[in-house]
């Protein structure tokens, strides 16, 4: 619990200027006295190097008791954060960390001070350094997505399935599809679509025949640049899986190909796990 009595305040402050964007700092919090009780909330912009009050001192004769800050990185880079508590000019760093840009640290009662991902995942602190979340978003797609180009080896989008990722952070995903071919002697391809990249390294493996399959190991986007040769007609299966930190923010996007044009490649089903790591 934070609580603030006479000249206290609470204050945030960047420890450089932001690009384009302040970051956006929203609070609630309530007055007690011994016959009153008045709740209020604050919302402010950071104002970079220079402290700003995201919660004000109480009147001489209530507490003010803070329920919950919230300080959202809107910004296209990322930013060094120090939340402090003010006892009339003497200072108390309660909080102190970077943001990525759609990144924010949220202080509640209950839960103390959390930082979360542009995903919405609590980031989590490990001895080796900062983790950005142990929770795997998941991405599924139910439908029937057809890639039936009249141009052989066309990539296509598979509609929906992608996830969002920001300049600078790092991310881990896996990526499952399940799909059909219009014939044994139909071959295809699986890959990823995205921003330019500072690290990219990804597998693939999908379907040849029933024991057989394509395998690749790749550094590059939407590569390999050919479709393999054969599928199965009905249960063919491509798994995706790699490392990404793309130096533009953009959607990592998963895309698909037929060998042979008019003939068609039928994505079923499938999802993407994934989650940012640094």
């Amino acid at each position: 619990m934070i609580i603030l009595i006479s000249t206290d305040k609470l204050q945030v402050k960047l420890n450089g200027s932001v690009a384009t964007n302040q970051l956006q700092c929203f609070t609630s919090w309530r007055d007690r006295t011994s016959t009153t009780f008045v709740a209020g909330r604050t919302s402010v912009n950071t104002n970079n190097t220079t402290d700003v009050d995201i919660v004000g001192s109480p009147a001489s004769d209530a507490q003010r008791v803070v329920d919950l800050v919230n300080i959202y990185n809107n910004d296209t880079t990322s930013a060094t954060v120090t939340i402090k508590f003010d006892v009339g000019g003497v200072e108390c760093i309660l909080w102190k960390g970077i943001l990525n840009p759609q990144e924010r640290v949220e202080y509640t009662d209950a839960n103390g001070f959390r930082s979360f991902t542009n995903g919405g995942a609590e980031k989590v602190q490990q001895a080796v350094g900062m983790i950005a979340s142990t929770e795997l978003i998941v991405v599924v797609i139910e439908a029937d997505i057809i890639n039936n180009n009249a141009t052989l080896n066309t990539l296509q989008d598979v509609t929906g399935l992608f996830f969002n990722a920001v300049a600078n952070s790092s991310y881990y995903f896996e990526i499952v599809c399940v799909y059909n071919a219009a014939a044994t002697t139909t071959g295809s391809r699986w890959t990823i679509n995205c921003p330019a990249t500072t690290f990219l390294n990804y597998q693939s493996e999908y379907t040849l025949t029933a024991t057989t399959k394509t395998f690749n190991s790749l550094s590059a986007k939407q590569m390999p640049a050919a479709s393999n040769a054969s599928s199965l007609a009905l249960g063919n299966v491509a798994t995706i899986w790699g490392i990404i930190k793309p130096s533009a923010s953009g959607t990592v996007q998963v895309q698909f190909a037929s060998e042979i044009a008019n003939s068609a490649i039928t994505y079923k089903s499938g999802f993407i796990r994934y989650r940012q790591i640094v």
